[in-house]
């Protein structure tokens, strides 16, 4: 057979071949393909900057997560266009969106209940839960979700910095567990609650839903999917 001939039959066999599901086609797209609805956030919004904390070993666990193979963020398109008209909106105020986590595979979510029923690695205690002395208290207060809506591409974990690239004083980094990251939280000052006062109020006037438990969070509201996806992050 020539090499015409096979490059035909190879083309016919796909054409053919049965469409699997949105979930099922996203685990074995090549790299830097994406699902329909999906797009990197630096091409929306070219100013963003990203600290992708999963994608390295600064995060609650000490490990790069299983997902994250490179430091990107997606997000659907929808919950995009929406985060783009808050980053307009801050940038007019002075400021620009840092984010941590956006699309979030499922294959995470799972390592993440993993790691919080080992009561051996306490690692990032220190830093990260300091309150908490038994990490299965992660799951049980919901602070690790099972159904996370980051899995279905519509959430994202940030924060705001000057135009420099200065975080805020937020009062508590990203991934603090205690109520210390509580919105309304005792204990902050008025620089530190002011600040997160801002970036919740921007959030939720261009359609995010916040979460009171973590002052980062923030949920499109209306999400495009209902379902999580698995592919990864690359």
């Amino acid at each position: 057979m020539t090499i015409r001939c096979k490059a035909l039959l190879a083309a016919l066999i796909l054409m053919l071949a049965p469409l699997g599901t949105a979930e099922e086609d996203a685990r074995t797209l090549p790299a830097h393909e994406l699902p329909e609805g999906f797009c990197y956030l630096h091409e929306a919004i070219p100013d963003i900057i990203l600290d992708m904390r999963y994608a390295g070993t600064h995060n609650f666990v000490g490990d790069v997560i299983d997902g994250y193979e490179a430091p990107y963020a997606i997000l659907t398109r929808a919950a995009a266009d929406k985060l783009r008209n808050a980053a307009d909106q801050f940038r007019q105020m002075g400021y620009r969106i840092m984010v941590f986590d956006a699309y979030r595979p499922q294959r995470a979510v799972k390592h993440f209940q993993r790691w919080a029923r080992d009561g051996e690695d306490t690692r990032m205690q220190a830093e990260f839960y300091p309150e908490i002395k038994k990490k299965q208290t992660l799951l049980d207060e919901e602070y690790i979700a099972s159904n996370s809506s980051h899995c279905r591409g519509s959430a994202i974990d940030m924060t705001l910095t000057d135009l420099e690239g200065n975080p805020l004083d937020m009062g508590t980094g990203f991934d603090y567990f205690g109520k210390l990251s509580w919105h309304g939280a005792a204990g902050i000052t008025e620089e530190q609650e002011g600040n997160r006062l801002l970036l919740k109020t921007v959030m939720e006037e261009n359609g995010f839903r916040s979460f009171q438990k973590e002052w980062w969070h923030y949920k499109l509201l209306g999400e495009p999917f209902q379902t999580a996806f698995d592919f990864p992050v690359r």
